[in-house]
């Protein structure tokens, strides 16, 4: 029965020590924040543009649809 008590106190004092190491990295780092802006490129859209030559009136834009975002791409202003 002692080593079965010893053992015990031997894993309580390491999940003790894991706690505690995991409430001071909670309480005393702070992680920085950044806002991140990454341009993506629409090829369809890239394809529609026609050059303008210089001093030419531009083209009348093509009808706006409206953005959705993709599933795997950030969305600005969501944390």
């Amino acid at each position: 029965m002692p080593t079965l008590t010893r053992l015990l106190l031997v894993l309580a004092l390491l999940a003790g020590a894991v706690f505690s190491v995991m409430w001071a990295l909670v309480t005393f780092v702070r992680p920085d924040t950044v806002p991140i802006t990454q341009s993506v490129p629409i090829p369809a859209l890239e394809e529609r543009r026609a050059p303008v030559a210089p001093g030419a009136a531009p083209a009348t834009p093509a009808p706006a649809t409206p953005a959705v975002p993709d599933a795997g791409a950030p969305v600005e202003g969501l944390r």
